[in-house]
């Protein structure tokens, strides 16, 4: 697979975290499931023999799927593995080859146990904060599109980043700012996208995304930011500003 070329600001906060987290180590066994359905020895050893830099999308993969639960005493077990991990974790979803077999929106869900934003050192807090603002702006420009018989789509669901800023025990609301602030007409077009998913039912208005059926909260926050009326002229305008009839085509749905 060919690497998506970083933005600046995605690859300052990648050589960020590798200086930042180069102080945790692993040992030659990892705190890992070896059931038939997890984690083999031999994938074990081709873990922990491969430098971390070159660490294949597919072996960190091995990984997020076989190291379950979370365990800060100490800063031993999962919890020191995951942090030496995390700059790797970081740099493959920068490059959209997610370590995760479930998909991007999941493949820091372990964070979501560690209460980072509360337990950490602040400079880990700041540099894992920073790379998801910087993941939500590097989506919002990205403007492909993806033809379907249901009609026409972003190729990039920046819903994707929210649900993994969620289930990573990040600050939502924080990226839905963000989000905002993302200049037109990238901005406009994925919340007109993510418009999308808003489902209306006997009065009430929600978000669908599975992902995030066990985050109510984080479903009503994405909710609210969407139902917003300012959101309606900033469509509108994006709408009228471009020639593009597949542009139009996603902007004019969510208008």
């Amino acid at each position: 697979m060919t690497a998506t070329p970083l933005t600046p600001q995605l690859q300052e906060c990648v050589q960020e975290a590798y200086r930042l987290f180069a102080r945790y180590r692993i040992g030659r066994r990892l705190t890992v499931c070896h059931c038939p359905c997890c984690m083999s020895e031999e994938t074990e050893t081709a873990l922990v023999e491969t430098p971390l830099r070159e660490i294949p999308a597919r072996l960190l993969s091995e990984y997020t799927n076989s190291a379950h639960g979370w365990d800060e005493a100490g800063e031993t077990e999962i919890a020191r593995d995951m942090r030496f991990f995390l700059p790797r974790y970081l740099q493959l979803i920068a490059q959209d080859d997610a370590p995760c077999y479930m998909g991007l929106e999941m493949c820091l869900r372990r964070l979501g146990y560690a209460h980072w934003r509360q337990n950490w050192p602040n400079e880990e807090v700041e540099l894992l904060s920073a790379f998801f603002d910087a993941l939500v702006r590097a989506w919002a420009v990205r403007l492909d599109i993806d033809h379907w018989p249901s009609g026409v789509y972003l190729q990039h669901d920046i819903g994707d980043v929210l649900s993994l800023v969620a289930t990573a025990g990040g600050d939502l609301e924080r990226a839905l700012a963000v989000l905002e602030a993302c200049p037109d007409p990238g901005g406009a077009l994925h919340i007109a996208a993510l418009r999308a998913k808003l489902v209306y039912r006997r009065g009430e208005v929600s978000y669908h995304d599975a992902i995030l059926d066990g985050a109510p909260e984080a479903k009503k926050a994405i909710a609210d930011f969407l139902k917003r009326s300012e959101f309606d002229t900033r469509i509108e305008n994006a709408l009228f500003a471009t020639a593009d009839a597949d542009l139009q085509s996603i902007l004019s749905r969510a208008v």
